[in-house]
């Protein structure tokens, strides 16, 4: 019973520390730990942005910062609060509705995201837009090569 429980425990803290930290990684301003300015000159430098357009999406990123900022808050203080109410014994309707608010909060930021994305994209030329469109492509794909290769590494370390 206690090994269920100690298991049970042990995967939802997982998932929610790692549903965390992608959204963490992924909210404005904080993608691979650089600050703030870094997303714009990077997209400065890639798609040729105007000053009126980096103003714009200056804008639109500190938008979108302080609509995520009270979501991660809130993922924080759902997943506090979570961990101290672990106990002896398993109760799987307060885990689910954890899990409940925890996806309610992720879906929340998604569409923040998206909608931030969507704004960019509405201040991007058409020829930036498709550049943009090949940049996230490329992006993508090293993204998935990577996996594809962590993935083929933990089953040749299995295989030993």
């Amino acid at each position: 019973m206690h090994k269920k429980f100690f298991l049970v425990t042990t995967i939802v803290l997982a998932v929610a520390a790692g549903l965390t930290a992608s959204v963490f990684a992924q909210s404005p301003g904080h993608a691979f730990g650089h600050r703030h300015g870094w997303m714009l000159k990077h997209m400065t430098k890639q798609l040729n942005l105007t000053e009126a357009q980096q103003t714009q999406i200056k804008n639109i990123m500190a938008d979108s910062r302080t609509r995520i900022k009270p979501l991660m808050q809130q993922l924080r203080q759902n997943e506090q609060a979570a961990n101290a109410n672990v106990t002896g014994s398993f109760d799987e309707a307060q885990a689910r509705a954890f899990a409940g608010k925890q996806a309610q909060i992720m879906s929340d930021l998604m569409v923040e995201r998206q909608r931030t994305k969507s704004q960019i994209y509405s201040v991007l030329t058409p020829d930036q837009r498709q550049k943009a469109l090949q940049l996230m492509q490329q992006h993508e794909q090293r993204r998935q090569e990577r996996l594809q290769k962590k993935s083929d590494q933990s089953q040749q370390t299995q295989g030993k």
